[in-house]
């Protein structure tokens, strides 16, 4: 089994780019003009029960989903490389970095959920649960999470992506990892760089004080940028997050 992956560029440099909750790497389709694909090659790599991984089932954990991205980066004749997670995946590239620190030259994280996941109320629970089945829900979390400043078109678009590009059942297990996992004791052993992207109108928990308290307090070579978004910048601001992300990346390339 290889994990759905859609190659872009042909550059020596290699990175892995995985999705978020809501949505499988369409997310990133703003962004693909403005890359750099002649010094990298992204593989924009779908989690189980996403896009193009929609139809694999699995344990929607962190664990996998670093393991499955091992196993494809063997596939793919990948030795070393850069990592971005956005959101949930933030955890998964996290997990990344501890599990083969010696494998990944660099990480970029977009209003990341950190190696200690984010604890929800129950009533907190319930709502992200109602959001898989219910429509007017997950417009209120699309309005939410980009600080109540977007249109109603950008809501329906986001419900499209979240009906169309993701399974429920993976939706509920990886619920389950982001706000009930919690490996944060290993993360400070990681000395691999890190840049923590936190977006200034996203949600609690989200946002520049929490990213302080946890990638920057666990790891030691990690740097902070904040942008004037919600928590979907390559949608939100495309050619901006490019920019701070590629100017990382080849900050850590050979």
């Amino acid at each position: 089994m290889v994990i759905g992956h859609k190659i872009h560029g042909s550059g020596t440099e290699r990175v892995f780019m995985f999705n978020d909750w809501l949505a499988d790497c369409t997310s990133y389709e703003p962004m693909l003009p403005y890359l750099d694909l002649e010094k990298f090659t992204y593989a924009l790599t779908d989690l189980r029960g996403y896009g193009r991984s929609r139809g694999i089932k699995g344990q929607y954990t962190a664990e996998e989903a670093a393991s499955d991205t091992f196993e494809l980066a063997d596939n793919l004749g990948w030795d070393r490389f850069h990592i971005v997670g956005y959101s949930m995946t933030g955890m998964v590239v996290e997990r990344m970095a501890i599990d083969e620190e010696d494998r990944i030259k660099s990480v970029v994280a977009i209003g990341p959920v950190s190696a200690g996941g984010v604890a929800l109320t129950d009533d907190e629970r319930e709502f992200f649960l109602s959001t898989i089945v219910d429509d007017d829900k997950c417009r209120q979390l699309a309005d939410r999470i980009t600080g109540h400043r977007l249109s109603r078109q950008w809501q329906d678009v986001k419900l499209r992506l979240a009906r169309e590009t993701r399974d429920q059942n993976a939706a509920r297990g990886y619920l389950d990892m982001w706000s009930g996992t919690d490996f944060s004791k290993e993360a400070s052993r990681v000395k691999t760089p890190f840049l923590v992207i936190a977006c200034r109108y996203d949600q609690p928990k989200f946002l520049e004080d929490d990213m302080k308290r946890t990638f920057l307090s666990w790891h030691p070579h990690a740097e902070l940028a904040t942008i004037e978004a919600g928590h979907c910048p390559m949608q939100e601001m495309p050619v901006h997050l490019q920019t701070i992300m590629e100017n990382f990346l080849k900050k850590h390339s050979d």
